[in-house]
């Protein structure tokens, strides 16, 4: 839009001390948008086109439900309150079973230029399963890797690393363009840190996929070591004190315990954890992740799917570790000759930043004022009627 070497297109804020318009991190929806003399603390402006734009909302035009029985619940995103139904079983004739993991399931992974962490994964999945499954990773961009490490990525025939030209893609475009390559009926999501334990082993992968072969589920989520049941949790909108919340029931999937028939140990859920088995076709319907949200994209991707009816379940006994720490990430840099270097602190430092940004972001998305655990009561109004009425 403008090619002066000096000015960026920003949205501004009116600075009353000095009583003139400058760049603002924190703009208010519907903020203005000036040339600025660029600087690193104004935020970016990401232009969408106003199509674009609406029909990813339109989760936001949904009638509010008359079974809702929270009638101070007016706001455009209470639309997304209506009740959730019992995970199905398929009938016989439209089952069909995965015979070999490989044939059916991808590992999609999004990284931020953390190469050793994935080849740790790769490596970890090929030790606990016995057997290479297909990948995607999409990594930030532009530059590629020293020598060392691309051969390393390469001992991985069934990877498909792809480098992006963004330097910063973020993780809802990111795990939607690695959706777009999966050839695959299912794909597994796991975080670059993610490893899989005595508890993710490829029997219980099995078992994960066994639902999605014969139910009308489109998710099943495991644990992380760290949340376990608590990261499985039901949501809802509400008005709390005039300001409209999206309230979520931590650990609510376990307490309410709606189990999905012949799976005893599995239950109904509307979110898990970033570990989940999900049917490829299902997800792509909903369009994947919010390219928008380059973090804070969980919960919207879980509000969007519940939206589309699609179903979500929960197996607490699958665990996986997400290792935070640099267990084997430091003797692969040594064995790299020290030609590749990760700064951890500036990587936590500019995460924080941007999950402010983002956090923000995912609230106008869904017009909401605070998003926020429910602290005085364990489940949303209509599985509390379900609960009170026997009906689970």
């Amino acid at each position: 839009i403008s090619d002066h070497p000096n000015l960026c297109l920003t949205p501004a804020g009116l600075n009353t001390r000095i009583s003139s318009w400058e760049g603002t991190t924190h703009p208010d929806l519907g903020a203005p948008v000036a040339l600025i003399t660029c600087k690193s603390s104004s935020s970016d402006l990401e232009l969408i086109k106003e199509n674009e734009f609406l029909k990813d909302r339109w989760t936001l035009n949904l009638p509010l439900s008359e079974s809702n029985s929270d009638s101070n619940c007016t706001f455009s995103a209470c639309g997304a309150n209506r009740p959730v139904h019992q995970i199905a079983r398929l009938p016989l004739n439209e089952v069909e079973r995965c015979t070999n993991l490989a044939n059916c399931v991808t590992v999609i992974t999004k990284t931020g230029r953390r190469p050793l962490n994935v080849i740790r994964l790769a490596k970890n999945i090929r030790e606990r399963l016995g057997m290479d499954l297909p990948m995607v990773v999409i990594d930030d961009g532009p530059d590629d890797y020293p020598t060392e490490i691309m051969s390393e990525l390469a001992k991985f025939p069934n990877m498909n690393y792809i480098i992006s030209s963004s330097t910063d893609l973020g993780i809802g475009a990111g795990r939607t363009l690695a959706l777009t390559k999966v050839k695959t009926k299912y794909f597994f999501q796991l975080d670059d840190d993610a490893m899989l334990t005595e508890k993710s082993s490829a029997s219980d992968l099995k078992e994960l996929v066994e639902i999605l072969d014969t139910t009308d589920a489109t998710l099943v989520g495991g644990s992380s070591h760290r949340r376990r049941q608590a990261f499985a949790f039901f949501m809802e909108f509400e008005m709390v004190n005039g300001k409209r919340y999206l309230s979520y029931y931590l650990n609510s999937c376990h307490l309410a315990n709606w189990t999905i028939p012949g799976f005893p140990s599995c239950v109904r859920c509307e979110v898990t954890t970033n570990v989940f088995l999900a049917k490829t076709q299902s997800v792509l319907e909903v369009g994947g992740w919010t390219s928008e949200l380059k973090t804070i994209e969980h919960k919207d991707f879980f509000l969007r799917l519940k939206a589309a009816d699609k179903k979500v379940a929960f197996c607490s006994d699958f665990l996986v570790q997400n290792n935070h720490k640099e267990d084997g990430i430091d003797q692969l840099g040594k064995q790299f000759k020290g030609n590749y270097s990760y700064d951890r602190r500036a990587y936590i430092r500019k995460r924080f930043l941007r999950n402010v940004l983002m956090n923000e972001r995912f609230e106008n998305r869904w017009n909401i004022d605070i998003c926020d655990h429910a602290k005085d009561k364990q489940f949303p109004s209509w599985l509390q009627n379900k609960i009170d009425a026997g009906d689970l």
